[in-house]
């Protein structure tokens, strides 16, 4: 009788242990530049960053990429935004 309550307090334990892990780590982390050649200028096919899906223009900033990034850069993890109906 003795083990079974230590074993669920134990189990129970490592239940929230693991649930406060998980809430206090991000979904994703953002890649750093240099990881994924990112360059201030488009690409030799002129693809940029403002035409990317993960660009946000209100602040320059990336989805995916750290740091600041600028409306002409690109980087390999461009993915084309689909065009507006």
């Amino acid at each position: 009788m003795q083990y079974d309550q230590n074993r669920r307090r134990l189990l129970r334990y490592f239940a929230v242990l693991g649930l406060a892990a998980f809430g206090t780590t991000p979904a994703f982390a953002k890649a750093a530049k240099s990881l994924v050649k990112y360059q201030d200028t488009p690409n030799s096919n002129g693809d940029k960053c403002a035409d990317c899906n993960f660009f946000n223009p209100g602040d320059n900033t990336c989805k995916v990429v750290e740091g600041d990034i600028s409306p002409d850069g690109w980087c390999t993890y461009f993915s084309k935004r689909p065009a507006k109906a």
